[in-house]
């Protein structure tokens, strides 16, 4: 792990009063990124979807961009393969907490993903963890990620698959949150889903659709169960989730990760 400063030697970091106003111009936008890492925490949730990423393309370069980094949990796991990370987000009370302390190669901003504050032809890899099912933007986030990103280079996402039968954001009915098991097989009907709940879901196939529009290739998907973190280690279950993972399965699985090249 890179060396760790804390705020007194934040050279790097964006000054929180102008943070909190790029925040508050961001409205909904902040709001949605609130729940990005809440559901996305544990280390068998952070080491699994870097593996599941890893295997589809190097988490490894010159210089990366973690989109929607909230509290800092990815970005400090990837920041010792990269000679520069900067790190983004919107959500202003955890972002503030990632800025007191970060790898010394970290850079924290507070930016949102359809106006990136960074030159053209920038970075090797972009990488958005349980970030796309929040933006209302998505058209216009890959375009600005096809923006700074370099020819050949790479984003790298994780996002709910849309055959997993559950939501995974909780089900707003009467306002009450509900759990997404009370409505089994919600995510299958798009209308309804739409309807009901603010974060979206994905298919390979519109993964692949999105990308097109924003000149970016999908090379590779692969998929993710539930890593159920609350468990002891070595549970059953998750024996049970590794197997299916491995067997056609895999493709019901509660999370998409997808791998899309720059041309």
């Amino acid at each position: 792990m890179a060396a760790r400063r804390g705020h007194q030697g934040g050279m790097h970091n964006s000054a929180p009063p102008a943070g909190r106003r790029v925040a508050d111009e961001l409205g909904d936008e902040a709001h949605s990124f609130g729940a990005l890492h809440g559901s996305a925490r544990g280390s068998r949730n952070v080491q699994g979807r870097l593996d599941a990423m890893a295997s589809l393309a190097p988490l490894s370069g010159e210089r990366l961009l973690d989109v929607g980094c909230a509290t800092g949990e990815y970005t400090d796991a990837m920041a010792p393969t990269f000679t520069h990370v900067d790190a983004i987000d919107v959500e202003i009370d955890r972002l503030a907490l990632y800025t007191q302390d970060h790898p010394d190669n970290v850079s924290v901003h507070t930016q949102s993903v359809t106006s990136l504050e960074f030159a053209d032809d920038t970075f090797d890899v972009v990488t958005m963890i349980e970030v796309l099912e929040h933006l209302p933007d998505v058209a216009g986030a890959l375009a600005e990620i096809r923006r700074v990103l370099r020819p050949g280079g790479r984003l790298l996402l994780t996002t709910p698959n849309r055959w997993w039968p559950f939501e995974q954001h909780g089900i707003p009915i009467r306002g009450r949150r509900l759990p997404g098991p009370t409505m089994p097989g919600l995510t299958w009907v798009r209308p309804l889903h739409r309807r009901l709940c603010r974060t979206a879901t994905f298919t390979r196939s519109e993964l692949a659709t999105l990308g097109e529009t924003a000149d970016l290739r999908l090379t590779g998907v692969t998929y993710m169960m539930p890593p159920l973190d609350s468990l002891p280690e070595g549970h059953a279950l998750h024996r049970m989730t590794e197997r299916a993972e491995a067997s056609p399965l895999r493709s019901l699985s509660q999370t998409l990760v997808a791998c899309l090249e720059a041309d």
